[in-house]
């Protein structure tokens, strides 16, 4: 109780500084992490290593440096979500074309949006029900503290964004009568030792990797669109749709599976310093 009152206390505060305060807390962080607290540095160094065998050590470290910037950003940025206003989230968030998401909903057709944890994953499912015409839904896993979990709901639906809980996934995606809906997947979750089913090549490495987004699109007729997420400045942020497929069901085996495990990686070789490299994401590679 008294855990989750100053947590709340503290997280409202430094949702009312001005953005230029919060970045500057978010140097400081970023600072704290990499050069006094090391997180997960063992972590990070390996998964860079293995995925970017070519690059020197100077380029390590860069990228490094450059994850721990990323990191603190989606921190103080999260902080943020607790007063940000509808009015700035739409500054802040831009869709590209948002096109692709229109002439599915006009077809009555709905999708799943795949992204990865690059840059501002957060703020991404978040916001999108801001810039698209489908109802949104995601995913979640229940945190165990009710308070805690209460909270993050709320932040996470302030937008649109109707969240379901991990294990109720696939009833509840069967029995939606929305006719076209927009559900995020993220596409680089670990699955659980015990459920994996496939493995793929992904950044250089042999990767388990979840086959829900394949498994649902074709179970319910749903197109897949990538996205990739771009942060154009600090606190801004642009995403660009690529639709993969509109008819999953005339794909072959792990087509879609392969297709958007390709799309996240491109990303992440084009901008490696944005991806989240704590994740024990090769566990049980």
């Amino acid at each position: 109780m008294i855990v989750y009152q100053i947590a709340v206390i503290f997280g409202r505060f430094v949702s009312l500084l001005p953005f230029r305060i919060i970045y500057g807390l978010s140097n400081f962080i970023a600072w704290l992490l990499g050069a006094v607290l090391k997180y997960r540095s063992e972590v990070i160094e390996g998964n860079l290593k293995a995925s970017f065998p070519e690059m020197s050590e100077q380029e390590l470290q860069k990228t490094q440096k450059g994850f721990y910037r990323n990191f603190a950003d989606i921190i103080v940025e999260s902080f943020k979500s607790l007063s940000i206003s509808e009015r700035s989230m739409r500054k802040r968030f831009v869709l590209r074309n948002p096109e692709v998401f229109q002439k599915l909903y006009d077809k009555n057709k709905g999708l799943i949006m795949v992204m990865g944890h690059h840059t501002n994953f957060e703020w991404t499912a978040m916001s999108i029900p801001l810039v698209v015409p489908q109802n949104c839904y995601a995913v979640y896993h229940p945190l165990k503290n009710p308070r805690f979990n209460k909270l993050i709901v709320k932040i996470r639906e302030q937008f649109g964004l109707q969240l379901f809980k991990m294990a109720e996934t696939y009833p509840f995606m069967l029995n939606n009568p929305d006719p076209n809906p927009l559900y995020v997947f993220m596409a680089d979750q670990s699955p659980h030792k015990g459920k994996i089913k496939y493995r793929g090549t992904f950044l250089n490495q042999s990767t388990p990797v979840h086959l829900g987004v394949e498994n649902l699109s074709k179970k319910c007729d749903l197109a897949v669109v990538f996205i990739d997420i771009i942060r154009v400045k600090r606190g801004f942020y642009e995403i660009e749709a690529k639709l993969l497929f509109e008819e999953p069901q005339a794909t072959e085996t792990y087509e879609i599976t392969n297709t958007h495990l390709a799309a996240l990686e491109k990303l992440i070789q084009k901008d490696p310093a944005n991806w989240l490299w704590s994740h024990k994401r090769w566990k049980h590679a």
